[in-house]
């Protein structure tokens, strides 16, 4: 056995550090046709809470500072940001310009040729982790005044995500209306959502999240789950333990969802399930199938529809470089997938986008990889409107 990566884009081996990369220049024009949007990448918050807390909480406001060589995230005096942990996040991609300042951004998207960006949290995963902590109206409302404000000034190249009540579905059609408000084209949830106020753990599942399933439907608006909600231990191989597994997918969520028949109750809900790739997705769908026809009176409630038909009708998946997921695309559909650089983790395209770009044209028809690589996403998040 070959004693080397199985990675099939060369410019991918051997990458530097996010802050380290220089963005990818074009040699060649893509099909006619072609518009790029990555449908995941991110943005560094910025110590946004305190002043858009109440005065009486403000003692009580989620502080994003830079110190001591790292941005410290921390509420009150507990600080959820390890000095040596906020120093290498600097060092690694945290302090590239483009993770905070607009235009800087702007230039590494012209220059890798990405149209548009759907924009996801940074350190707001930290917070989510943190599943009962205090005041999430306002962590949480005044996160998606924020990216709000911040994608209005991109002139139509950044698009936000925000997060609606999912800990207080009964306040969800304020909750979701605010979100459209402020420019929301996409809602997003916990993969772990914690608990409710009187202690019962939130199940995606449970009747009693009907009124955000409700609200998200007459909304328009497509529901994304993203990984990121595990914080790697010391042990060693933690950081690839962490990501490993978090990238295995979304099994659960999805589960509960159509198991739950949450998709038969909401037919026009859309989900999105972001940064999980494609090649898990055809043994999930083939053991759902199983376990459904296997057990004809167990399984309750009845669905309508076998599981995997709820995938093609109700669901997408992101992903930056996928082979094998592409190999397979034929079992999940190819209008089901977007591409997305991720920029600028440290396991994004960021550096080689058009490398990824092109592995994509040379895997499935044109029709297919345009769909994948912009046009889906430019409808699904209304991007054009």
């Amino acid at each position: 056995m070959a004693d080397g990566f199985v990675l099939e884009i060369p410019e991918q081996v051997g990458l530097a550090v996010a802050t380290e990369r220089k963005p990818q220049a074009g040699t060649q024009a893509w099909p006619a046709g072609t518009r790029i949007v990555s449908a995941d990448s991110h943005m560094l918050e910025s110590d946004l809470w305190v002043d858009r807390y109440p005065a009486h909480l403000k003692d009580q406001a989620p502080r994003m500072v830079f110190k001591d060589g790292g941005w410290d995230l921390s509420i009150g005096e507990r600080s959820m940001t390890p000095p040596a942990l906020a120093v290498a996040l600097c060092n690694a991609l945290e302090c590239y310009p483009g993770l905070t300042d607009l235009s800087a951004r702007i230039a590494d998207l012209d220059i890798e040729g990405v149209e548009k960006e759907l924009i996801f949290p940074q350190r707001l995963f930290g917070l989510m982790m943190f599943g009962e902590i205090e005041n999430k109206e306002h962590v949480f409302g005044a996160y998606n005044e924020h990216i709000g404000q911040v994608c209005a000034q991109s002139n139509g190249r950044c698009y936000p995500v925000m997060i609606p009540s999912y800990w207080d579905p009964e306040a969800a059609a304020d909750s979701v209306a605010r979100c459209a408000e402020l420019g929301a084209r996409c809602l997003m949830v916990p993969i772990k959502p914690g608990k409710f106020a009187d202690g019962r753990t939130i199940q995606y599942n449970h009747p009693r999240m009907d009124p955000l399933w409700a609200a998200i439907e007459r909304s328009g608006l497509p529901l994304a789950f993203h990984i990121g909600e595990a914080i790697p231990t010391a042990e060693p191989g933690a950081v690839g333990i962490s990501v490993l597994t978090q990238m295995q997918g979304f099994r659960q969520n999805w589960a509960q969802l159509t198991f739950g028949g949450v998709f038969d109750r909401f037919p026009g809900l859309s989900v999105v399930f972001v940064e999980a790739g494609l090649a898990r997705i055809p043994g999930m769908l083939h053991d759902a199938d199983m376990i459904y026809n296997s057990f004809p009176t167990m399984v309750s409630p009845k669905l309508a529809h076998p599981p995997s038909w709820y995938w093609r009708a109700h669901c997408y998946a992101t992903f930056m470089t996928d082979p094998v997921g592409l190999e397979m695309l034929h079992r999940i559909g190819p209008e089901t997938v977007m591409w997305s650089s991720d920029y600028p983790h440290q396991e994004s395209t960021f550096g080689y986008t058009r490398s990824a770009i092109e592995a994509v044209f040379k895997a499935v028809p044109v029709a297919d990889a345009q769909k994948i690589l912009g046009l889906t996403a430019l409808n699904l998040f209304r991007m054009d409107a």
